[in-house]
């Protein structure tokens, strides 16, 4: 008897992969600033763009308990992750060691607040992602596959901006330009998540019309 996966399950066992990928390198590399004109946003943005796709895409296709369930998974190899690289950290380097013990601490000691801000933010803002994805689906009927995705963005990211921020920056910078830090990379992410709408539509007809799997219905109220 041979293990067999049907396509709706394939399409959620890559999702979710992609998933957890991205979220891992958004946190690994999130340390690290770049500056963009008078802006000034942390490198872990760039993977944005990905988590929000697949969490639409996911929430639109297996519902709230499939998009939670992903959440679940990605706070879990977080936590592994995070988990493994104290274990690396604590190892005593060789003698013939590639790359220097000062620099593998610099690039992987990241602060037990980052590590703490980033998990609280992404476990809230999945949830109120999610939760508001699917009021928005309930209250057009599933209509307006646009209102749904920047609107949950639009909430959720309010949260995952402010935690992460205020949590690696609090003591170490000004409020007023811990809020500026805040406002840019939040705009930044709406005008991403507007951007990346015509994605949104372009995965759903290639997962509808030529995979041939069909979106859940919109969920009553309920938890």
């Amino acid at each position: 008897m041979h293990f067999v996966l049907d396509r709706r399950q394939q399409l959620y066992v890559v999702l979710t992969a992609v998933f957890v990928t991205s979220l891992l390198i958004a946190d690994l590399v999130a340390g690290k600033y770049f500056q963009f004109g008078s802006f000034e946003m942390s490198v872990g943005t760039v993977t944005f763009p990905v988590a929000f796709i697949l969490t639409d895409i996911v929430n639109e296709y297996y519902g709230r308990f499939g998009a939670r369930f992903m959440t679940g998974v990605g706070m879990g190899m977080l936590v592994l992750a995070f988990a493994l690289i104290f274990c690396a950290r604590m190892l005593p380097p060789s003698v013939g060691t590639f790359i220097p013990e000062a620099s593998f601490q610099d690039v992987f000691g990241m602060a037990p607040r980052l590590i703490f801000s980033s998990l609280i933010a992404y476990l809230i803002s999945q949830f109120v992602d999610i939760y508001t994805f699917q009021v928005i689906k309930r209250v057009t009927e599933s209509k307006h596959l646009w209102m749904r995705a920047i609107g949950s963005t639009l909430i959720s990211q309010v949260v995952d901006t402010c935690v992460v921020t205020f949590g690696v920056m609090v003591g170490s910078r000004g409020l007023l330009e811990i809020a500026g830090v805040v406002l840019t990379q939040y705009v930044y992410k709406i005008i991403v998540a507007i951007a990346l709408t015509p994605l949104c539509y372009l995965a759903h007809d290639i997962i509808t019309t030529r995979m041939g799997i069909e979106p859940m219905p919109h969920e009553q109220g309920g938890s």
